[in-house]
């Protein structure tokens, strides 16, 4: 199995990595689940990577709970459940796909793989609280804004729902030995979360559990 990063924290989260480099026949061997196989072909995707993501993402739920499992997305795109008490969170990144699962409290998760190209972007997503701290920082500006952009990604699939801006709505201060804080707020919604960061091969995941 292509399980590159497996670990239950202390929170109560458990985390998991797939690397895929199998093939969709070799794939479905792995998950051996025909009623999830069928939930994801209704989704009418039509490129094999994403098919496999969504696979890989099977995999490793079911590898976590011990069972076979089932997975519907809400309205909004959000991951749930099926006939299973907890919470997911789903994200994926070229080949690599990870899922983070909590038995009580929502989570979320992203993963990435910082270049330097997010230079040219950052504004779009970046305050100026965020450029303040990153301007001090001793790390090059493009990991501080793959930090940002990663974070805030984990607190956009936690809460779900649309609407959200990155540059208003949501300040990531700086980490402190992989966590920090943020602030959520628009309009009459405000909270506050802690976020972690975790450094798999070359790849960025952040993660945030929930109250």
């Amino acid at each position: 199995m292509a399980i590159i990063y497996q670990n239950s924290g202390p929170l109560g989260q458990h985390i998991a990595v797939w690397s895929i480099s199998e093939t969709y026949d070799e794939l479905v061997l792995f998950l051996n689940n025909e009623s999830f196989l069928k939930e994801i072909h209704t989704l009418g995707l039509k490129s094999e990577l994403r098919i496999n993501q969504k696979i890989a993402a099977g995999i490793l739920l079911q590898h976590i709970l011990k069972e076979n499992i089932n997975i519907f997305y809400d309205e909004l795109g959000k991951p749930l459940l099926k006939n299973h008490v907890g919470n997911i969170s789903i994200s994926n990144t070229k080949e690599f796909v990870t899922v983070i699962y909590h038995p009580h409290k929502p989570v979320g998760i992203d993963i990435e793989i910082p270049s330097e190209k997010i230079v040219k972007i950052a504004p779009k997503f970046i305050n100026q609280k965020e450029q303040n701290w990153i301007n001090r920082s001793q790390l090059p500006a493009y990991k501080n804004y793959f930090t940002v952009w990663c974070v805030k990604e984990s607190l956009f699939k936690l809460i779900g729902g649309g609407g959200i801006d990155f540059k208003d709505h949501i300040l990531v201060n700086e980490p402190n030995e992989n966590t920090g804080e943020l602030h959520f707020l628009k309009s009459n919604q405000e909270a506050h979360f802690t976020y972690h960061l975790l450094t798999v091969e070359d790849l960025l995941i952040s993660f945030i559990v929930g109250n």
